[in-house]
């Protein structure tokens, strides 16, 4: 790089050839000399030009077939470990509430009731499986609903079993195979535990099979039994109603889940007893046994994706407790109506004994 200075006093001459045609003076012309200051001065910079490599623009090669097949298959891969666990977690929500109005079968138990109660725990220990016996890292661990669904199911049938066992007794018909199932099948069973009371109540089925014993019902132990719906629907209200008390925070409630979904497991065991009710009934006790089933039935196949715990009268979350608790209501009042129905079918010289329905209670060997 180099610098040109100039100055405003000097003079640019051109210099060439001399002709012979051009006069030259030889007195130069008079020049005035000016005074220069030096902001007068100019400077100039001469750079040289530089070849300039962005001027170039590289153009990758189009991607091959296989190249396009590996990114998709990459990101599938990425996404779908991602969305795996999430995934798995919502199949093992899955509490059995869409098919459970087909568990009895009539042809293959001599007991409805012991046989609804066999394959409906068969159900949930070996297809479903036993929210409580998951492992920490499992995602049946990570639910909310099945484990409370699951304990109110074992716990209202573990009162069916231990009354039916208590009336076996109390009729001279005690059974091992039934006490046992009785004192295994409570509301913190496991997946082993109600294995074993599901095997037992199968022995206890093929045993009343083999002697070819009467199982149906008297009205005294009709009446012992539906009056046990009473208790679980006020069971069910008493927690709806506590889980009430958290409105106002979160809509998505757990205690509000916990309640909804364990009505539900109650719901199915009365299903179950109201449909297994082998006895001879009349057409008006008849009617108001299906409309105490069809209550019971909208209560267990109350489904909703999310149970929201927010303002009844809100316009964006709704009260899923509130639901529920309105469907048990109804419930209760067709079984109230049915209990009192048997209550009154009872002939006044036999009263209506509630036999105990406390697990342990004393057994001998079937006859």
């Amino acid at each position: 790089m180099s610098v040109l200075k100039l100055r405003r006093d000097m003079v640019v001459v051109e210099d060439g050839p001399e002709t012979d045609t051009v006069s030259e003076s030889d007195r130069p012309f008079p020049l005035r000399k000016l005074d220069v200051e030096s902001e007068d001065i100019v400077e100039g910079h001469i750079t040289e030009a530089e070849d300039d490599a962005d001027d170039h623009v590289h153009i990758d090669p189009p991607k091959t077939f296989f190249q396009h097949v590996r990114f998709w298959f990459n990101a599938t891969a990425i996404v779908a470990l991602l969305g795996a666990y999430p995934a798995l977690t919502i199949a093992a929500s899955d509490v059995g509430d869409r098919d459970f109005e087909n568990l009895i079968n009539r042809a293959e138990w001599s007991s409805p009731l012991v046989g609804g109660a066999a394959t409906l725990l068969e159900q949930h220990f070996d297809q479903l499986g036993w929210a409580s016996d998951a492992e920490a890292w499992e995602p049946m661990a990570r639910l909310t609903a099945k484990p409370a669904y699951q304990a109110a199911m074992a716990d209202a049938l573990g009162d069916v079993i231990n009354l039916a066992n208590a009336q076996a007794i109390a009729a001279g018909h005690a059974d091992i195979d039934l006490d046992a199932a009785a004192r295994l099948v409570k509301e913190d069973s496991t997946g082993i535990q109600l294995r074993a009371a599901r095997d037992a109540l199968v022995n206890h089925d093929r045993r009343l099979r083999r002697r070819d014993a009467l199982t149906e019902m008297s009205p005294q132990d009709v009446f012992a039994q539906v009056s046990l719906l009473s208790g679980w629907a006020s069971t069910s209200q008493q927690q709806i109603i506590t889980s009430s008390a958290s409105i106002g925070g979160s809509p998505m409630d757990e205690e509000a889940t916990r309640a909804v979904y364990a009505a539900k497991g109650k719901a199915v065991v009365a299903f179950l007893m109201l449909d297994a009710l082998k006895w001879r009934e009349t057409p008006e006790l008849a009617k108001l046994r299906n409309t105490a089933m069809a209550a019971w039935r909208d209560v267990a196949k109350f489904h909703p994706l999310v149970v929201f715990n927010g303002d009844p009268d809100g316009s964006l979350f709704g009260n899923h407790p509130a639901a529920m608790s309105f469907q048990i209501a109804r419930a209760e009042t067709a079984t109230q109506a049915f209990v009192a129905a048997v209550k009154a079918s009872i002939p006044a010289s036999a009263e209506p004994a509630k036999p105990s329905v406390a697990a342990g209670s004393p057994t001998g060997a079937a006859p």
